[in-house]
């Protein structure tokens, strides 16, 4: 039977009081997050459901588990958050984590109180997401920039962005259990679908040549066959540095990518151990190398002070890091002279990884050249692509059968 207001629990244990609106409210001194002792409170609709998270406060404070110094709405903590920890990550990271808070943990989740975030708040609001058209939410539709103007397009998110959505939350409250603030994180226990994500195929020798011949004789025909003989990214290419090409050796460094966060271009290193390695040159891109420095030497005496030197392979026509989205624009103009309209520059990367394999190197090999973390997206890749190998195979048992 519940307790009657005015009861009290034993000294040293807190005390419980029925509220005016009828609700029953639990005190006790205990530990807190900024060092010292607090009287905090928790709230039930009956007096056992007071007692029960009063014991379990007292409980925790006497593990060494501490309570918030103070009560954090999502919202709050969400902002406090972004300015002092995602400030301090890369530049489209944040740019990233900054819009998903923005756009949806705050407007869905940010006046519930931290501690209180319960795994069926988060699961509804998951729900919720997914049937958020984009365009409203971004106001795309008052800048100009819908589809529908005027009505709503319905341009809902895909499986990948509510899984980044849902990313940004846990990291947010697993920075929130390392500050303890929380006891734990409740995102993790919701699960979402994870998106299959698309494997471009590699390209044939021929193909390669097409596109090679379609660039031939233009300022970055050398990056295109950087691309289709080294594998490297679209930013890698882009921040490649001469003080990381050592010609006489025959090798390259991989240390910086160049990316578009905040309406600025940033050259920074790359994103991972894995991702930056020592290569050796093939002689057929040492070679074009040596031939695209002399071009560039002319290219900076014809500007003279008008070309600003950043020491970039493939920089800009005045030697500025090169705008990402003006090079797609470029290679869409190679690839349709070459009669390829569905090549992606990325696909010269995966036809690295496949020409390495079908010649037999052995996989750890292709691996440290892709700079994959694990062998298995490079098993992974080549598999996607390797058609022809795996209907050649599968003839063999058309044969025997016949």
């Amino acid at each position: 039977m519940s307790k009657q207001k005015g009861n009290r629990n034993p000294n040293g244990e807190g005390s419980i009081y029925q509220r005016p609106n009828g609700t029953w409210a639990g005190t006790a001194y205990v530990l807190t997050t900024d060092g010292t002792m607090k009287r905090k409170t928790v709230y039930g609709k009956t007096w056992d459901q007071a007692h029960q998270r009063l014991v379990e406060l007292k409980a925790k404070s006497h593990s060494g588990i501490p309570a918030p110094d103070r009560s954090w709405k999502v919202e709050e903590y969400l902002r406090y958050w972004l300015q002092v920890y995602v400030a301090g990550l890369r530049p489209k990271t944040a740019e990233g984590y900054e819009g998903a808070v923005r756009l949806h943990l705050i407007p869905g989740l940010g006046r519930r109180r931290l501690t209180g975030l319960q795994v069926q708040h988060v699961r509804t609001f998951l729900d919720a997401i997914k049937r958020k058209c984009l365009c409203c939410a971004n106001g795309w539709d008052r800048k100009g920039r819908c589809c529908t103007v005027g009505a709503c397009c319905e341009r809902y998110p895909s499986v990948r962005q509510v899984q980044y959505v849902h990313a940004v939350l846990r990291n947010a409250l697993q920075h929130a259990m390392r500050e303890e603030l929380l006891a734990r994180n409740v995102a993790t226990l919701v699960k979402v679908t994870a998106p299959r994500y698309r494997i471009g195929k590699g390209l044939s020798v021929d193909e390669v040549k097409l596109l090679l011949k379609a660039a031939h004789g233009h300022r970055l025909y050398a990056l295109y066959v950087v691309a289709a003989t080294m594998g490297l990214r679209r930013g890698e290419l882009l921040g490649l540095r001469w003080q990381d090409v050592d010609l006489d050796n025959g090798t390259v460094t991989i240390e910086k990518t160049v990316q578009r966060a905040g309406g600025e271009l940033h050259i920074q290193d790359t994103k991972t151990e894995s991702s930056d390695s020592i290569l050796p040159l093939p002689e057929i891109t040492r070679t074009t190398l040596k031939q695209h420095r002399k071009r560039q030497d002319r290219e900076r005496a014809e500007l003279g002070e008008e070309w600003k030197d950043h020491g970039l392979v493939f920089p800009s026509e005045i030697g500025t890091p090169m705008e990402p989205r003006n090079l797609a624009r470029h290679f869409t103009g190679v690839r349709e002279r070459a009669g390829l309209a569905d090549v992606r520059l990325h696909d010269l990367r995966h036809t690295v990884v496949t020409v390495l394999m079908e010649l037999g190197v052995p996989p750890h090999i292709v691996q440290a050249i892709a700079r994959h973390s694990d062998v298995k997206l490079t098993l992974k890749i080549y598999a996607h692509s390797n058609l022809h190998e795996m209907r050649k195979a599968l003839d063999k048992l058309d044969g025997w059968l016949s």
